[in-house]
């Protein structure tokens, strides 16, 4: 093979010098300017600005100082909202920033004639790069030499066949090494590259909505949507001369404000950013948003033995000789020859470099290991001659043994119980064939064996516990492997997880199952061994097919199919570059052990998700209640832009940061949306109800104004609406119901406080004076006491029933 001398060291600081490197203007987050352009000129400060606009026409028909004061508040809301927002964002892209320095991508090139491995940002144009099995490309390129090189461009056309590449080609970057390996030199990097394209394709930290807040946000439209039906039902009921009465714009003002979703968008948005750092520093990086939402709902969990329940750290046991004329010694001595000669150092060659090597032999033609043919083989010439060799799947090649061969063989195995070990099997090819036709499936080529390799590999110390908390948490666990059936139930007997033989399954007897059979095979069976790549995504279609949320974890290329279908996909960092490239999820110092603790801090996020939508939509249904009541059967509507204003802060703003900073509730989220607008249904009318009566039962007080009776009722709205917050918060499942208890009750002293004081001057007046909030009679405080009490209860108590059905229902 040709051996490359690369770019010196003066011509690498020459291109980047001259910017030739491989850097990408276009970032994974979003970028400071983008975040000030999309929150300043939202959506939702447009309906804001317009509202504004209709209240100022309305001010400058009247000089009702009121509308000037709601305009007022309005975009003071708007712009705190907006502040919030891009401070909120601005923190959370600085966090995945940081989340994402903790992956790196290293390439190996040539340089000054030695191999170096450098961040793949650190790439020169011209640089010749070293590409082999499970690197992926990150430059566009020409192929300088092919060892059997085959590329897979499906990341880039869809088309998942492989293709051969020869000298002279040309490779893309996005695309990935299948087998082979090869040197190509860079060409186009940088933005130039179609890698810039690529890596936004997939998936980074994008800021879209998870499946999750995407219904959220529908429904909060379709209550927006409701809102404007209101609108207009109100300006055809309220119609006059005098267009428009003051109270009826400050009402539909009030509807179409309280209504516009930007708090409930933002803090979910947030909570999933701040959840992905959480995660990261749990020992996971998770590369798409939407992954964090998939960890409530998966039930399986298939994964690859290799690297999951093993380290992949492989190392020989045995090495038995099958050949009478090849003594132990000599039989090392020709394994660790070609472990040396292969250009493939895969685990697998690098455990046979312990021994000793033939120093003067030299390779003339290789055929490297792939996951279809499960062996690989090297034509090596050593004193004059030349051999080819091949080493593969013991319980592969065996097959192609003449009958007292492979009875010698399997007596062997079974004297020295090498059945719990990976077991290669070495042998010699008859002379005057081409590697091709020897590593045929069917080929007729005698082999001659020459030992067979007993390989172990070592268990990870605390595989068990991960195993039995996911049995605790109801996820059932599948291994897919390409290792022999009973070297896995081995491993699994080793760990102490017992697997009986009627469980496991294997790739051959797949093949002849009929459609029904491997449906149900698929859903029975614990254990499927060797298993080609194609079995392996074949099993996931066929979970994901039945309804079956499925997780897949591996770490090689032979897992890429299965991880790409698979409902969440997971990688070993330690895995192949593409298999990295692809994943929801990489598990950082291949930490199996911590996935159940990463899941759990997956449903801490969708919790506190699910709680603060509750207290948004419960205020976005109480909003809709109230002009229904006010619109069709002309009941009183006491809320205005700025009491809204005072509501939201105690039973929204400030319920939801304490939520999103105490939330420690991991259980998964079931039946998400009927618990969802179950719960805010049933609140909202409450609320409602209980308002309505403190305000009818205040107005047959005397000395009581209906200014004031209208302050009683949103009083008592806002009380039902701290108990939501306990309803939220408190239950069985909650280890915090005392610290939600306390600052829920200094929450209701806060504003009991505030609607107590009185203030002559200074800035209490001011403050009660825009928060329109009156000075109330003691009668008004008993009032408010005793229908916010009995209204809290109430709310309690059926939120308390609706979730027993909806659990037993479930």
């Amino acid at each position: 093979m040709t051996k490359f001398i690369g770019l010196t060291s003066a011509e690498v600081k020459e291109r980047f010098k001259n910017k030739q490197y491989n850097r990408a203007t276009r970032t994974k987050t979003k970028t400071i300017g983008q975040i000030l352009v999309e929150n300043i000129l939202s959506v939702f400060n447009f309906i804001i600005g317009l509202i504004i606009i209709f209240f100022v026409f309305f001010y400058l028909r009247s000089f009702d100082s009121r509308l000037l004061l709601d305009s007022i508040g309005i975009f003071m809301v708007a712009f705190t909202n907006t502040l919030i927002a891009i401070y909120q964002e601005i923190k959370a892209k600085k966090i995945l920033d940081k989340v994402d320095l903790l992956l790196k991508k290293h390439i190996t090139v040539v340089r000054d004639g030695q191999q170096l491995s450098i961040p793949d940002f650190k790439v020169v144009l011209d640089d010749v790069i070293f590409l082999q099995r499970g690197d992926q490309a990150v430059v566009d390129g020409r192929i300088l030499q092919a060892n059997h090189l085959e590329i897979d461009e499906s990341l880039l056309t869809g088309e998942s066949a492989p293709i051969t590449k020869v000298a002279g080609g040309q490779i893309l970057s996005g695309s990935f090494c299948l087998s082979g390996n090869g040197y190509y030199v860079a060409e186009r990097v940088g933005d130039d590259s179609y890698a810039s394209e690529v890596t936004r394709l997939a998936k980074k930290y994008k800021f879209t909505l998870t499946p999750l807040q995407r219904r959220i946000n529908f429904f909060v439209k379709a209550l927006f949507g409701a809102a404007i039906v209101l609108v207009l039902l109100k300006i055809l009921l309220t119609w006059n001369i005098s267009l428009l009465e003051i109270d009826a714009v400050r009402e539909m003002g009030t509807i179409l404000e309280s209504l516009v979703p930007q708090g409930l968008v933002l803090m979910s948005s947030i909570t999933f950013a701040i959840g992905v750092h959480r995660i990261s520093k749990a020992g996971a990086i998770v590369q798409k948003l939407n992954a964090v939402e998939s960890f409530s709902n998966v039930q399986v969990t298939c994964m690859d033995k290799t690297g999951t329940l093993t380290e992949n750290k492989l190392s020989v046991q045995h090495v038995l000789p099958l050949s009478a004329g090849t003594p132990e010694k000599e039989l090392k001595t020709l394994l660790a020859t070609y472990a040396r000669l292969s250009s493939d150092k895969n685990a697998t060659i690098r455990a046979l470099e312990s021994f000793n090597p033939d120093e003067e032999a030299s390779a003339v033609e290789e055929l490297p290991f792939n996951s279809v043919r499960k062996m690989s083989l090297l034509k090596i010439k050593s004193g004059g001659s030349m051999t080819t060799f091949v080493l593969g799947a013991y319980d592969i090649l065996i097959e192609r043994l003449p009958p007292h061969q492979k009875s010698q063989a399997a007596q062997l195995v079974a004297a020295r119980h090498l059945e719990v070990y990976r077991n290669l099997l070495f042998a010699r090819a008859v002379d005057g064939f081409s590697l091709e036709e020897v590593a045929v499936a069917d080929s007729q080529v005698p082999l001659e064996p020459l030992g067979i390799v007993a390989i172990s590999d070592r268990i990870r110390e605390d595989v068990m516990e991960a195993i039995s908390l996911f049995g605790q948490k109801g996820i059932e666990l599948k291994i897919l492997s390409g290792d022999a059936p009973q070297t896995i139930q081995a491993v699994c007997r080793e760990i102490g997880w017992e697997v009986e033989a009627g469980d496991i399954i294997s790739g051959k007897e797949l093949d002849d199952l009929s459609g029904e059979q491997f449906t149900e095979v698929v859903q029975r069976k614990t254990v499927f061994g060797r298993l080609k790549p194609e079995h392996k995504l074949r099993i996931i279609k066929e979970l994901r097919a039945r309804k079956i949320y499925t997780a897949m974890i591996g770490d090689g290329v032979n897992d890429l199919p299965a991880i790409k279908e698979a409902d969440l996909g997971i990688a070993m960092e330690e895995g192949s570059t593409v298999t990295k490239e692809v994943a929801d999820i990489i598990l950082l110092k291949n930490k199996f052990a911590l996935l159940p603790k990463i899941f759990e801090e997956g449903n801490k996020v969708i919790n506190t998700v699910g709680a603060v939508a509750k207290l948004f939509l419960t205020k976005n249904f109480l909003i809709v209640y109230l002009g229904l009541m006010s619109i069709l059967f002309f009941l009183e509507f006491p809320l205005t832009p700025r009491r809204v204003s005072l509501m939201n802060i105690f039973a929204i703003g400030l319920p939801s940061m304490i939520i999103a900073f105490l939330n420690r509730n991991v259980q998964p989220y079931k039946n998400f949306m009927l618990d969802l607008f179950s719960f805010v249904g049933i609140a909202a009318l409450v609320i409602m109800g209980s308002g309505y009566l403190s305000f009818y039962l205040s107005e047959s007080i005397p000395y009581i104004t209906h200014f004031q009776s209208e302050k009683v009722m949103i009083a008592v709205m806002t009380v039902v609406s701290v108990a939501n917050y306990f309803a939220v918060t408190i239950h069985k499942d909650e280890k915090r119901k005392m610290q939600y208890l306390i600052y829920g009750l200094l929450m209701l002293c806060v504003y009991f406080l505030l609607l107590y004081m009185h203030g002559h001057n200074g800035i209490i007046n001011t403050i009660k004076m825009f928060y329109e909030i009156p000075d109330l009679p003691v009668q008004a405080w008993w009032l408010i006491f005793q229908a916010g009490l009995c209204g809290s209860l109430l709310l309690l108590i059926l939120e308390k029933i609706r979730g027993w059905l909806i659990k037993t229902n479930s």
